[in-house]
């Protein structure tokens, strides 16, 4: 006689057969890993990559890891993410590699001003890159889980409106990185070097007047109600980081590191770029039928701070050759990937 029982548990693998889904088998998680994010769980990162990535992690080890991903100041700040990563207080981080300054020499060749359109372009060079090798003095001490860039930021501004090189002048911009900072100065403005978190209080008290930023963004920190004009900039974007404590990742069986591989990497990160691209072209919408100004550079404009621009450029691939790097080289390459 068949029990309630088994039938059950026949009836269970039948549906796993037709319908190709898989059902995990119940045992407790081998190894739990704690994951730090960068934002709240709003965040279009945590939300649509960091909790599925969490998610495909969990039932496809048959939830031998599991993995307790906690949004922003929980496990750390930003700017301490990728330290405590390394040392193994926290075993998992997504953060802005900006926030470390000269802690990434190798893998800022992508930063640089104008190397490319969107987000999704910039992840594959970054990735490209690093799956070549030839960021391991950057990378070496973690497992990489994935690395992709943003869509050039915009120019959010509070007060004036920024529709040429004359209106960057004196203006105090916050920056996420030391290359776009530099960038920002060869145009004339005064870079201002603050986490995130720190914008909207800064803005407020006129410390800053503008910051590069993420249409995307804004919302999700607090920056809707000071937003007076948008440019759509397009100099660069920081480089982010998803990354693993080497350790913990080497400590794996072999079938568990493969479920980390399989689901990190290049397609991962890629999806994240693209992902941001539309985010940034609906947001930009919205904000185009709204009050407030979406200004667009044109061509002619663009291609002055372009010029303008070289000298970061330059003194970027110097700057790396008095640190051991072979700066022209890593620019060729990545000028090389970018052809059509």
């Amino acid at each position: 006689m068949t029990t309630r029982r088994q039938f059950l548990k026949t009836t269970a693998a039948a549906a796993a057969v037709v319908t190709g889904f898989h059902v995990p088998r119940a045992r407790a998680a081998r190894v739990t890993f704690r994951f730090a994010s960068l934002t709240p769980e709003t965040g279009y990162v945590h939300a649509r990559h960091l909790q599925p990535f969490k998610e495909r992690i969990e039932a496809r080890s048959d939830g031998e890891i599991a993995i307790d991903l906690q949004p922003s100041g929980v496990f750390g700040r930003g700017p301490q993410l990728h330290e405590l990563t390394e040392a193994g207080v926290i075993d998992m981080s997504w953060t802005v590699q900006g926030y470390t300054s000269g802690r990434f020499p190798q893998s800022s060749v992508v930063e640089l001003p104008f190397m490319y359109e969107t987000g999704a372009e910039g992840t594959r060079l970054l990735m490209s890159m690093f799956d070549e090798g030839l960021f391991e003095r950057d990378y070496g001490s973690v497992k990489i889980l994935g690395l992709y860039t943003h869509r050039p930021y915009a120019l959010l501004t509070t007060g004036r409106e920024v529709r040429g090189i004359e209106d960057m002048k004196g203006l105090k911009v916050r920056t996420p990185s030391s290359i776009i900072g530099a960038t920002l100065e060869a145009l004339g403005a005064t870079p201002v070097g603050l986490p995130v978190g720190e914008i909207a209080e800064n803005l407020r008290r006129g410390v800053i007047d503008a910051s590069v930023f993420p249409y995307e963004a804004i919302s999700l920190f607090g920056l809707t109600d000071q937003v007076r004009a948008l440019t759509d900039l397009r100099l660069a974007a920081p480089r982010f980081l998803i990354a693993m404590n080497r350790a913990r990742y080497e400590a794996l069986p072999d079938d568990l590191r493969r479920v980390i591989d399989d689901n990190s990497g290049m397609d991962f990160s890629v999806a994240i770029g693209a992902g941001l691209d539309a985010e940034e072209a609906s947001v930009k919408q919205r904000y185009n039928e709204s009050d407030v100004p979406v200004i667009e550079l044109d061509d002619a404009t663009r291609a002055q701070m372009a010029e303008m621009a070289q000298p970061v450029i330059s003194g970027w691939v110097g700057g790396a050759a008095d640190n051991g790097i072979d700066g022209a080289a890593l620019l060729a390459r990545a000028r090389e990937l970018l052809a059509p």
